[in-house]
């Protein structure tokens, strides 16, 4: 697997987006974008992200804000109340259970009520350093077609197995924007993909044309 982590490394560095949350990351910084970025664009979290950080910027602001006070910074980019008290519910438990500390282990900070595995693992790969797995809905697509795995348990042992030491960053990343990007659900991009030699799906719609 070696070739294959290497590869997507290199295709992320060539790719690669500077977002204001992957330039400068702590566990605070990615835990506050990943809330923001389920089920909206990175285009859209751009326009509240330091505005957000700068009204709150640790984990005890949130705990100390209202639900209303978050509403209004997180209103432009929808499901404002939703993620107000999701990050309230985090703060929450961050303050209450590790003294006001995001903790840089992955069986606690998935055992957080409002983070979860995908979560967990963004934290710890973007903001703690910490290898770890980190697949969401686009990265198991991804996975399921190229190496026919299945399920979310399926992808996170896969993911356990192969995500590197070092690189793991860039690893992650590339997963993410190649499944967002270039795997996608309806069209995917295969001559882009530097996943060729290694996917099942793809060996399989080269055999199917040349039939």
């Amino acid at each position: 697997m070696e070739g294959l982590v290497d590869a997507v490394i290199k295709w992320e560095k060539e790719h690669w987006v500077p977002y204001p949350w992957r330039v400068d990351r702590t566990p605070y910084k990615v835990l506050v974008a990943e809330v923001l970025l389920q089920r909206t664009t990175r285009k859209a979290v751009s326009r509240v992200y330091n505005s957000f950080l700068i009204k709150f910027p640790d984990i005890s602001s949130i705990y100390r804000a209202s639900p209303q006070e978050l509403e209004l910074v997180l209103k432009p980019i929808g499901l404002y109340k939703q993620r107000a008290t999701r990050l309230k519910e985090i703060a929450k438990a961050i303050v209450g259970v590790f003294g006001g500390t995001i903790p840089c282990d992955y069986e606690s900070l998935n055992g957080i009520y409002g983070i979860g595995p995908y979560i967990a693992g963004a934290v710890l790969s973007f903001g703690c350093g910490k290898k770890a797995p980190v697949a969401d809905s686009n990265v198991m697509r991804l996975l399921g077609r190229a190496f026919g795995v299945k399920g979310y348990r399926g992808a996170i042992k896969f993911l356990w197995g192969i995500v590197p030491e070092s690189g793991h960053e860039f690893f992650n990343y590339g997963l993410v924007d190649l499944g967002a990007y270039v795997c996608t659900y309806r069209e995917p991009k295969c001559s882009e993909c530097p996943l060729r030699p290694y996917c099942k799906y793809y060996a399989s719609s080269t055999a199917s044309r040349a039939r």
